[in-house]
């Protein structure tokens, strides 16, 4: 597998790839997973990984091999352009050394990872799997990255279509995709989600996590687990923030990205005392973070390729028992309602809600963190996906893909 940002042990980030790799693992696969260590959300790599230009390592019985590319991505657009293609370079020389695979998984976003998919899959004469988490070239059309009718656009949109039409099968993380990468070309589609693992943490967590976050019992936390970036629409909710001063209630943004300073410098310069920037927190801090809150956000900036999307964050939402309100309509909203969370689509709706949680009584509060899980353990368990994970590849594998 080729995947550009698999976090690296304790690095922030949420990675539904390892959990099912994983799965696969203990069911007799082998799994090489090239990758690069620069993590996505803060654009650079951590020591020991920064100085070293090759690395193996064995995470949850997954070789990992770790390999460069350049870092600082969220400094500019031609930084970011450098990172995908010194990393499709470094990870198209390392992978075709490995031993010959049975199946090749190419993850993109980037396109170059799937340009590195399809090269592979003709080195070693093995069928190739495509998996599309984010639609190109429309999503970076619509955070503003290239205009639609650009020449990049078109080149994109060909290569686009080209992976999709040529690969054995066509993963996606949600249903909401497969009509985007079906105009691409693709013919055998799999819907394959993140899973939902139980991550709840103790009272006895809660409550010290609180007390060194200098949280009292009174107060009600609603919290953000993920990327400050332009796509997340985090302006947002410090407009939400701003009708709720005299509200009890905090709300915690951990993540990095992009716009991570401008949002620090508007919570300072509007005396937001009610949102709080923890800045990246490691993966294993986040079920405590999470369990000394009382409920999440989901937030994404205006755009209909979002409405059938569905955020592996969300997912961990659900497994901490956390209802959270969303901001994006379709199938966000719509497990946001079926699990005791709520749908806001525009900042008057986002501060009614966030107000509505600050008010609920404790009772309805355990409800909903109680419908909330059993919801996401029942649609999104590990065990499912996992099967059909195993039977697309086992299909490729035997060439019925």
């Amino acid at each position: 597998m080729v995947y550009q940002h698999a976090p690296t042990p304790g690095a922030p980030g949420i990675y539904r790839h390892r959990m099912l790799l994983g799965e696969l693992v203990r069911r007799g696969w082998h799994v090489d997973l090239v990758s690069s260590p620069i993590n996505y959300m803060t654009g650079t790599a951590p020591e020991p990984y920064a100085s070293r230009s090759y690395l193996v390592e064995e995470i949850d019985g997954i070789q990992h091999h770790w390999v460069r590319a350049t870092g600082d991505v969220h400094r500019s657009k031609r930084r970011r352009l450098a990172n995908y293609l010194s990393f499709a370079s470094a990870a198209a020389i390392r992978a075709s050394m490995l031993p010959r695979p049975d199946i090749v998984w190419a993850s993109s976003p980037p396109l170059t990872v799937a340009s590195v998919g399809m090269l592979l899959a003709r080195r070693f004469r093995r069928p190739w799997i495509y998996e599309v988490r984010d639609l190109w070239p429309e999503s970076a059309a619509s955070v503003g990255w290239v205009a639609e009718e650009s020449l990049p656009y078109r080149v994109a949109m060909h290569r686009a279509r080209r992976y999709a039409s040529h690969a054995a099968a066509v993963i996606v993380p949600t249903p909401g995709l497969v009509d985007g990468v079906r105009g691409h070309g693709a013919e055998r589609i799999e819907v394959i989600s993140g899973a939902v693992a139980d991550s709840s943490r103790s009272a006895e967590v809660r409550a010290e996590v609180r007390r060194e976050l200098g949280i009292d019992g009174h107060t009600r936390v609603l919290a953000y687990v993920g990327a400050h970036g332009p796509a997340n629409g985090l302006g947002a909710l410090l407009d939400a923030a701003a009708k709720l001063q005299d509200a009890p209630l905090l709300v915690l943004l951990a993540g990095d990205g992009g716009e991570r300073e401008m949002l620090e410098q508007r919570i300072a310069r509007e005396g937001l005392d009610n949102v709080r920037m923890l800045g990246s927190v490691p993966k294993d801090e986040v079920p405590r973070l999470l369990a000394a809150s009382d409920a999440c956000l989901h937030l994404l900036r205006e755009d209909p390729l979002f409405a059938g999307a569905l955020p592996t964050k969300v997912l961990e939402y659900l497994g901490a028992h956390r209802p959270f309100i969303t901001n994006v309509p379709g199938l966000p909203a719509e497990i946001a309602a079926a699990s005791g969370g709520m749908y806001a689509p525009d900042t008057a709706a986002l501060a009614a809600s966030m107000e509505q949680f600050a008010a609920m009584e404790a009772r309805e509060l355990a409800r909903r963190q109680q419908e909330a899980f059993d919801h996401g353990s029942t649609s999104y368990g590990l065990e499912a996906s996992a099967d059909r994970l195993e039977m697309l590849l086992a299909a490729a594998r035997a060439g019925m893909a």
